[in-house]
């Protein structure tokens, strides 16, 4: 995994029309379509102060989020990863809140905060399991938290059957199914020390499992 999946703009979709705002949230994203990143980053300030005491937290949540793409393009990642911090404190469905903890994990990665990064981008998958782009990038905040350069010894060198035993679990988990890799790896692990070889790789099928078998409530039609 070499790289972080980028971020997308939201519109400021469900919001009422006439919500304090909101208004500026358009002037805002036409401004950003037309390349205008400065204007459009105004335009968002703007709709914020205008929320700030009665505002409505969807329109606040959307303003704050396309405030953060407007400074990620710009490459003030930390200010944006701030930015969709202040968005998912606003979230209340959890696809909004899946997509804003996208965003705010993925701008912290940037920004090199691995931690925080791994912690709402798990959030993300917490909220929506099947956010495929928000796997990714945690399983890449996940392989660099686990190993970073020069910090541990090398791992062993796998055996043939750790070879195998690994072939088998990429295989389960291209079915999905992530419990049954997890389980095959752990087994196999007790038998066969080489196993370790794959400890990260072992360490982020258990997070996936422990996120899929939440009761989780299901995305809403407009995410799926």
């Amino acid at each position: 995994m070499a790289r972080l999946v980028l971020l997308a703009l939201l519109p400021l979709a469900g919001c009422a029309a006439f919500a304090d705002g909101a208004a500026e949230g358009r002037r805002g994203n036409e401004a950003l379509g037309a390349g205008d990143l400065e204007a459009a980053a105004a335009a968002f300030r703007d709709g914020i102060a205008a929320t700030e005491a009665s505002g409505d937290p969807a329109v606040r949540g959307a303003l704050w989020n396309n405030l953060g793409l407007v400074l990620y393009q710009q490459g003030a990642v930390e200010d944006a990863a701030e930015a969709f911090d202040e968005a998912l404190a606003q979230a209340a469905d959890a696809g909004v809140r899946a997509r804003y903890a996208y965003h705010a994990g993925t701008a912290h990665a940037r920004a090199g905060a691995l931690e925080e990064g791994a912690a709402r981008l798990r959030r993300a998958l917490v909220a929506r399991p099947d956010l495929g782009k928000a796997r990714f990038n945690y399983e890449w905040v996940r392989r660099r938290l686990d190993d970073p350069p020069g910090s541990a010894p090398p791992p062993p060198e796998p055996s043939d059957a750790a070879r195998r035993l690994k072939a088998r679990a990429d295989a389960l988990v291209a079915q999905r199914q992530y419990r049954d890799a997890y389980d095959l790896m752990n087994d196999g692990m007790a038998r066969d020390s080489t196993v370790a070889a794959y400890a990260g790789y072992i360490q982020r099928l258990g997070d996936i499992v422990q996120i899929e078998e939440r009761t989780l409530p299901s995305p809403p039609d407009s995410l799926r």
